[in-house]
């Protein structure tokens, strides 16, 4: 009786240590694999931007009113070259603000429409001092200023992704801002001085270029170049002394002094969008 106890023991031990190895043996599965992630560029996005904004605006000023004759009326600069004078700004400034935009993707082509406003810190005057020549005398001293408080546009956009994730693109579209101008006119021999001033929003045009790279399906960051034109910008300057411009060798109905600036600027900026997502179009 005690012997077969014995064998019946041993033989279920074995058979527990067979059933063991072969447990130990069964493959393991593996963990599922993460699937990629799928670029979609369809969708709202808003987000902000900085860099920087260069002035381009170059201004001519030059006298309207009846210098010397009366056949000089209201010729402008070409009737009195040696009164008429020009300035170019070069202002560099910080620009930041924000924006907010739809896109709309077919296959690789990306389309839609963005507006954006931002700050700009363009503020600049330029004194010059222009020697008269004969038959006038003396030096002719002129000021001019531009500030520009904001700028702001709505473009449209359209480019092609180069991968899925990363967008190529061409923009243009409205541009407009408030703009301050001032100018002030005078000489060192005659008394005549003449001065003007504007505060204006002023509409015009833009387009540019750019990139921008999805670093997860919400986020992307962006870098682009913008070209604006804001048109052109008339000063009257004024005589700040009428008794004095409509005496000789100014003839009736007086002198006044014209300043067109020209407003252009340059922005180069990054920006970092939000994507809120829609319907998946492409899949690559």
């Amino acid at each position: 009786m005690g012997r077969h106890f014995a064998y019946a023991a041993a033989a279920a031990l074995l058979a527990i240590g067979a059933g063991s190895a072969s447990a130990a043996d069964l493959p393991v599965k593996a963990p599922p694999m993460a699937a990629p992630p799928v670029w979609n560029w369809t969708g709202f996005y808003v987000g902000g931007s900085v860099g920087g904004i260069w002035d381009d605006t170059r201004d001519n000023v030059y006298p309207t009113g009846c210098f010397l004759t009366s056949v000089t009326c209201g010729l402008g600069p070409a009737a009195n070259p040696i009164r008429s004078d020009s300035v170019r700004f070069n202002d560099a400034q910080f620009i930041g603000g924000g924006q907010a935009g739809y896109n709309w993707q077919s296959g690789r082509f990306v389309g839609g429409i963005e507006g954006d406003i931002s700050w700009t810190g363009i503020n600049q005057t330029i004194l010059t001092t222009k020697a008269m020549t004969p038959p006038l005398a003396g030096f002719m001293v002129h000021a001019e200023g531009v500030k520009e408080d904001w700028l702001a546009t709505i473009r449209g956009r359209a480019g092609f992704t180069v991968t899925p994730n990363f967008l190529l693109y061409a923009t243009g579209g409205l541009a407009f801002g408030h703009v301050q101008t001032a100018g002030a006119v005078a000489f060192t021999v005659t008394a005549d001085t003449y001065a003007g001033a504007s505060d204006d929003t002023r509409f015009g045009w833009t387009v540019g270029a750019g990139g921008e790279w999805m670093i997860s399906p919400k986020w992307s960051i962006k870098a682009e170049y913008l070209y604006v034109d804001l048109g052109k910008q008339g000063d009257n300057l004024a005589c700040t002394a009428p008794g004095i411009c409509t005496a000789p060798p100014q003839v009736a109905p007086g002198a006044t002094y014209q300043a067109d600036f020209r407003l252009h600027e340059h922005i180069a900026r990054v920006g970092l969008n939000y994507h809120f997502g829609g319907p998946v179009v492409a899949k690559y």
